[in-house]
Formats: structure tokens, sequence, C-alpha cells
């Protein structure tokens, strides 16, 4: 079963000495459409192939925007990584929750 960080509360930790690394699973058009400040993109097909470029010793929180939660590309994510060995959690609500509280976006 998958963790969840509020929103609010990644924002607090992403302004603290111990920050996460924020992957953005979603397609490069989605990110680049806006993101969570700081993340960095690595769609959730790309993933497996990539896990030698994340590093084991920093809580990792993947997102998507959640439209289908229980299923949802972040959660399964998040799932993924646990399972390879990474402290990994999902957004609660994904981007879309991320914007509606407001929070930065970045846009590339």
């Amino acid at each position: 079963m998958t963790e969840f960080i509020k929103p609010v509360d990644l924002q607090e930790k992403l302004n603290s000495d111990d920050r996460p690394l924020v992957i953005d699973v979603r397609s490069s058009d989605e990110y680049n459409e806006g993101h969570v400040p700081g993340a960095i993109n690595i769609s959730i097909d790309d993933l497996p192939n990539r896990l030698s470029e994340i590093p084991k010793d920093r809580q990792i929180i993947p997102y998507c925007n959640m439209r289908h939660r229980g299923n949802s590309r972040g959660e399964r994510a998040a799932q993924y990584l646990q399972e390879n060995g990474f402290k990994a959690i999902a957004i609660d609500g994904g981007f879309v929750d991320w914007n509606k509280t407001g929070l930065p976006v970045e846009r590339t």
C-alpha cells in the first residue's frame, strides 16, 4: 500500500535540509506544461530503465495528476521504487492537488 504526503508538507520538506527527490512520472508534455519546482521528469514507462539515476539515500516522491486514485502513475511508481529498495511516497492528490493548494509551479 502506498503512503502519501500532503502537498503543503512536501513544500515544507523542499525548503528543509532533508530535501527529497521529486520525480514527475507524467509525460514530458505534461511536465513541460507545469510541474513541482525542482522535480525531474522520468515517465512511468522509463522508470525501470533509469533506476541507476535515482539515489537510494534520499526520500523519493513520485507524482502524476492522480486521476485514478488507487492505480495512479504516482502510486504505481512509489510502489515500484519501494520494491526496488527506495524510500518512496506519493503526493496525496498528485499535481492536481498541488495546484489547487496554490503552491508554486515551474514551467519549461
